[in-house]
C-alpha cells in the first residue's frame, strides 16, 4: 500500500543540529505558548480542513489528498496505483461523501526510484460544491515560513502500521523551505534527501511529531496574511536520515513549483 516511506538510503546525521531547525522550532514554541497552536498529532475538529480527503482504491484506503478545486484533488504521484475514489469527512469508518475519481494525471517526470515530482492531479466525477477549496500559498509566503501544518489520514505509530483513518494534524518546524540551504558543510539535498527548489524539509529525526503512512499527498499548510492557511505542500516521503517510517522528519513537495504544470491539465479548476 502506498505511503510515507524512509529513503532507500539511511545516513547517520544528527538533524538536531541545523540551527535553522532549532530556530524555527523555537519560533514554533513561543506561538504555542501565545495561545495560536495546538502542538502534537491531534484530531481535527469535526468540520476543520474539509478539503483535506482520503484517498483510496474500491477496497481500502491509503493515501490522503487537498481538494485545490471544485473538481480537482492534488495528491502524490506514489499513490497512483490505489487512487480510484476520495472520501470527504473526518473518519473513514464513519459517514462521509465518497466521489469516484475520473482521470489520475501523474507528473510526467515523476521518478520512482527517487521519488522525484511526486504529484499527481485527480479529477473527480463530479464537483464538490459544499466544501471550498485550498488556495495555494505564492512562492514568497514559503520562502519565508518557520513552520507548518501537516493534516492527513495516516497512520499513528513509529513503524507505520496502525491507525489509518482518522483525520489528524500536527505543527511542524521547517527546516528548509525549499531544498537551496546547506547544513554542516552539506547541502540540502544531500543532508535530507530532497530535490533543490522543489521540495520542503520538516521535522527532525527524534522530534515524534510527523506525517506518516498513509498521509502520503495531503496538505502541508502554511499561515497566510489574516490568519488564512494556503497549501504550501503535499507530503511525500521521510528525511533520508530517518530511522523510522514515521517520527524522524519528511518532505514535502512544494506545489506552487508546480502550479503552472497543475493548471495547463485539461478539466483542471483551480479555487
Amino acid at each position: 500500500m502506498p505511503g510515507k516511506n524512509v529513503a532507500n538510503e539511511t545516513v547517520s546525521l544528527q538533524l538536531h543540529e541545523d540551527p535553522r531547525f532549532q530556530r524555527n522550532q523555537q519560533e514554533l514554541r513561543r506561538k504555542e505558548l501565545g495561545g495560536t497552536r495546538i502542538m502534537g498529532g491531534t484530531p481535527v475538529k469535526k468540520g476543520a480542513y474539509l478539503d483535506c480527503v482520503a484517498v483510496g482504491s474500491q477496497h481500502e484506503w491509503g493515501c490522503t489528498g487537498t481538494l485545490i478545486g471544485p473538481n480537482t484533488v492534488l495528491t502524490a504521484g506514489h499513490c497512483h496505483d490505489c487512487a480510484t475514489r476520495i472520501f470527504i469527512g473526518n473518519d473513514v469508518t464513519e459517514p462521509g461523501r465518497i466521489i469516484g475519481v475520473a482521470t489520475k494525471v501523474r507528473h510526467p517526470e515523476y521518478r520512482e526510484d527517487g521519488y522525484g515530482n511526486d504529484l499527481m492531479v485527480l479529477l473527480l466525477e463530479e464537483a464538490v460544491d459544499d466544501v471550498t477549496p485550498r488556495r495555494l500559498a505564492p512562492a514568497a509566503l514559503i520562502d519565508a515560513a518557520t513552520d507548518g501544518r501537516a493534516v492527513g489520514f495516516g497512520r499513528i505509530d513509529a513503524n507505520g502500521e496502525f491507525g489509518y483513518g482518522r483525520k489528524r494534524q500536527a505543527d511542524l518546524p521547517i527546516a528548509s523551505p525549499d531544498c537551496r540551504g546547506e547544513s554542516r558543510g552539506r547541502s540540502d539535498g544531500q543532508y535530507y534527501g530532497c530535490h533543490p527548489g522543489l521540495e520542503i524539509v520538516a521535522g527532525r529525526r527524534g522530534l515524534e511529531r510527523d506525517s506518516c503512512s498513509g498521509d502520503s499527498g495531503g496538505p502541508f499548510y502554511i499561515e497566510g496574511a489574516g490568519g488564512e492557511w494556503l497549501l504550501a505542500g503535499a507530503t511525500s516521503r521521510a528525511t533520508k536520515s530517518a530511522i523510522r517510517t514515521c517520527g524522524d522528519g519528511g518532505i514535502y513537495v512544494r506545489v506552487d513549483a508546480y502550479r503552472d504544470w497543475i493548471e495547463r491539465i485539461p478539466g483542471v479548476e483551480l479555487g
